[in-house]
């Protein structure tokens, strides 16, 4: 049983990147003290200057899911709506961060573990990684936006096959249906997560967030909602130093007849 005393997730920066990593072994399962130091630890990571986030999990599983045993104590509506209105806004303000987010899945990430994971811009997983929502076998759906969240990445019908069967998938069968972005040997997943969070932490960041914001934009209102967006987001990308450094210096080269410069993006 973990340490009630300490943090559940440990916050670690290393230059620009920060990293947070479940550590409530051993399965990390998420309870609601975990969620609390979820929120906290992700708000540290930009307060501290962070440029991107890299989530992992210590142990043998990125994470097993929620813990039911809290439930029992739920015995209202309004307990019930509170409780999952708390950790749904938390996960809510993680998908939403104002920096690029990468989560390092190994093991097994069943349940509130695969919503978890998919509450980041890009999953990268373990060969031998494995997913899974389990929650119909408590009579249950899943509860913090699984359905809809891989109804996006891989349509309506495999999001109703994945919840109702409630079937295991492997990192290559999540890989096809576009829930991760790329599978690595087991032995490579540590080094080339905390690659691509470094690369991502290093680049044109601000022009990452308007990303994010543009593919919310869609998510919610389509295409031409997500057009709006674009126009005033990439207007205002214009106009920081990133940019206006980034085009003058292929300006200069272009005229120069030279390939365009490596850029030291600065996030500004």
């Amino acid at each position: 049983m973990a340490n009630a005393s300490r943090p559940l997730v440990r916050f670690e920066k290393h230059a620009e990147l920060g990293v947070l990593i479940l550590d409530n072994p051993p399965e990390n399962r998420i309870n609601r003290s975990l969620y609390g130091d979820l929120d906290a630890a992700a708000r540290e990571a930009v307060q501290s200057g962070c440029r991107a986030l890299l989530l992992r999990g210590e142990g043998s599983d990125f994470c097993f899911g929620g813990d039911f045993t809290e439930w029992s104590s739920l015995t209202t509506h309004t307990l019930k709506r509170e409780r999952f209105g708390y950790s749904n806004g938390i996960l809510q303000t993680l998908e939403s961060l104002p920096i690029p987010t990468v989560a390092a899945v190994h093991g097994r990430a069943f349940g509130g573990g695969f919503e978890l994971a998919m509450h980041t811009d890009l999953i990268i997983c373990a060969q031998s990684a494995r997913f899974r929502f389990p929650e119909v076998t408590l009579g249950v759906s899943p509860l913090a936006g699984g359905v809809q969240r891989v109804a996006e990445r891989a349509g309506r019908a495999a999001a109703a096959a994945l919840v109702m069967l409630s079937e295991e998938i492997s990192a290559e069968q999540a890989e096809r249906l576009n829930i991760v972005a790329k599978v690595v040997p087991d032995q490579e997943l540590e080094q080339t997560g905390l690659a691509l969070a470094r690369k991502l932490s290093t680049g044109p960041t601000r022009a990452h967030v308007v990303t994010k914001l543009v593919l919310s934009a869609w998510s919610t209102g389509g295409v031409r909602a997500a057009d709006e967006v674009m126009i005033e987001a990439v207007c205002g990308l214009l106009a920081t130093e990133d940019a206006e450094d980034a085009v003058a210096a292929a300006i200069e080269a272009r005229g120069a007849g030279k390939p365009r410069p490596d850029i030291g993006f600065k996030g500004r």
